[in-house]
């Protein structure tokens, strides 16, 4: 693997909640992430997969700094995160960006494409107005679209350019590492085949490193080199992308991969059908948290996870 950029080593973020149990109300513990650990090669793509709830999205936001973990580090080039302060975090949160699922939503509506993009940028230097159009249309290149756009607003553009936008802001820090959360998700299914490409362009140009959250595995087979499957807040299993799809190992990978693909009517014998509830988060079984709806499930299930 390349050089090591993120290290997420053994972290875990729990919430306090309270719910309500007949008469009375009582508190628990939700185990968002629970002992996770993977690194992000430079230069590479790392994704996590999971259903909703897994997981996934509090994991990227410990890497973001949005979120503080109750136990284990997040280390980026060597350094914990959770522990920079003054010109170091600066520096750190220049170096990591983010692309949310809703390029609506993440977009300011009162703002100009040109300070969308160029606004980052006045953390480490005053752009004056001619540096600040040429910028925005370099950037606006490189993510396919006109220079003109600088001066457009974002509800002036379609889904699909709206997150172009996004990326070229994300961009407009020189970052090492770029959080993909949900990237195309909300976009139409004939824009999601060019974002995607768009991604791995600008990684081959840039170096850049992606951590990729995402559902959808069709979108992480074909963005990442390895693979991260979460289930109530464990990573289950990970491994080469290619060597996972074509051999999961964990048997909830196995139903997610096979939930996920189109099954001809002749292979219906191959489909998965998991049984029993899925677990509460408040109270997630021992061991493999998996175990309670696994039919391969054995007594030592209940003790330990592996991966």
């Amino acid at each position: 693997m390349s050089d090591i950029l993120l290290s997420v080593v053994n972290v875990s973020r729990h919430f306090k909640v309270s719910h309500r149990e007949g008469l009375r109300r009582r508190s628990a513990t939700v185990k968002a992430v629970d002992d996770v650990s993977f690194d992000v090669g430079t230069g590479e793509t790392f994704g996590l997969v999971g259903e909703s709830g897994c997981g996934k999205t509090t994991t990227s936001r410990l890497v973001l700094l949005l979120e503080h973990p109750d136990a284990g580090e997040v280390r980026f080039a060597g350094e914990d995160i959770h522990a920079l302060r003054g010109d170091a975090l600066l520096k750190y949160r220049l170096s990591v960006q983010a692309v949310f699922q809703d390029p609506y939503s993440s977009l300011s509506p009162r703002m100009r494409v040109s300070d969308i993009i160029t606004e980052p940028m006045e953390a480490t230097r005053r752009l004056s107005a001619r540096e600040r159009k040429q910028e925005a249309g370099r950037l606006l290149d490189m993510v396919g679209l006109r220079a003109d756009a600088a001066d457009l607003y974002p509800h002036e553009f379609s889904g699909g350019q709206r997150q172009r936008i996004a990326i070229a802001r994300s961009l407009s820090t020189n970052p090492r590492l770029i959080v993909l959360d949900e990237p195309v998700s909300a976009l139409d299914i004939s824009i999601r085949a060019q974002i995607m490409n768009l991604l791995r362009n600008i990684q081959d140009r840039t170096g850049v490193s992606f951590l990729l959250i995402a559902h959808d595995l069709a979108v992480v087979r074909h963005m990442s080199r390895r693979v991260g499957v979460m289930y109530l807040g464990k990573l289950v299993e990970m491994g080469d992308s290619d060597e996972l799809y074509a051999q999961p190992l964990h048997p909830y990978a196995k139903a997610l991969l096979a939930a996920g693909a189109p099954i001809h009517p002749s292979e219906r014998d191959k489909e998965i059908v998991l049984g029993g509830e899925l677990p509460s988060p408040l109270n997630p079984p021992s061991g493999c948290h998996f175990r309670t709806r696994c039919a391969m499930a054995m007594p030592r299930c209940s003790e330990e996870i592996r991966i």
